[in-house]
């Protein structure tokens, strides 16, 4: 009986109409669905990886030239300063380029004339030296002896005063040449010899101070070194107090030729006490 129902109720000619409608609806809602997930979804991964890059489109066109290898700026006509070797000097096939030239502004000299460098550099400044031997009578029966550390002091004549400070003029007063100040100085040896080398040509106040012999300090000291010497000193009477006050001394005026070496020698004779 209940067969014979459904089977009524199937015949029926609105069942399949109303069915297709049904699934249609079905369909419609689950497309609409899958959409907003897949939309969703997909902008969560954008969200999440950033925007994808996209490719640069290739092109034909040239990189640009370094305007320091052609010798020329980009966008202009001003030519480089590095001068090019051609390929026919070298006896390559490929382009000329550069040598390593300094690259200056162009337009703008430079400070440093170059003939003048080289002139400086292969004419070195003119030497000469000075040697000798400062002796002492010991007695009229042992005789001469060697004036062991003797003091020789040298200013040029051209010397300025002022280009040094007072340590230094106290230093070069015992016997010292302070470095790059112009003054010279050296000591005899254990053989009463002396010698100054590498000294610049000219004219020279030479000064020997014993250091053996002693002079009378009653007497003054006398004018000749005085006005050959103090020009050149600041103070002058600490310079005498430490160089010529109570030793004997001597003071003349030389001269240092090119590549020759003066021999200018002194005996001080008999110490005063």
């Amino acid at each position: 009986m209940a067969e014979a129902k459904t089977a009524k109720a199937a015949k029926k000619p609105g069942f399949f109409k109303e069915l297709l409608t049904f699934l249609l609806v079905i369909a419609i809602i689950l497309g609409i669905a899958s959409g907003a997930i897949f939309y969703l979804s997909g902008k969560n991964l954008e969200d999440l990886l950033g925007p994808r890059p996209v490719a640069k489109k290739e092109t034909n066109q040239t990189a640009p030239v370094n305007p320091v290898s052609t010798g020329q700026e980009a966008g202009t006509n001003q030519q480089s300063n590095a001068v090019p070797v051609s390929s026919e000097e070298n006896g390559a096939t490929d382009a000329a380029t550069p040598t390593a030239y300094p690259v200056e502004t162009q337009g703008q000299q430079s400070n440093v004339d170059v003939g003048e460098q080289v002139a400086r550099t292969a004419l070195p400044t003119q030497k000469g030296a000075l040697k000798g031997t400062i002796t002492w009578q010991y007695n009229d029966f042992v005789g001469t002896k060697p004036d062991v550390n003797a003091k020789i002091l040298l200013i040029r004549t051209d010397f300025d005063k002022n280009t040094i400070t007072d340590v230094e003029e106290g230093v070069f007063a015992i016997g010292l040449a302070p470095k790059n100040s112009g003054l010279f100085a050296g000591k005899a040896n254990g053989y009463g010899n002396y010698e100054i080398g590498n000294l610049p040509v000219g004219e020279y106040h030479i000064t020997i101070v014993s250091a053996q012999t002693n002079r009378n300090i009653m007497l003054p000291v006398d004018e000749y070194p005085i006005t050959k010497l103090k020009p050149y000193i600041q103070k002058w009477d600490a310079f005498l107090s430490m160089s010529l006050l109570d030793k004997k001394y001597h003071v003349a005026t030389i001269t240092i030729e090119e590549g020759q070496t003066l021999d200018f020698s002194h005996d001080f004779g008999n110490t005063y006490f």
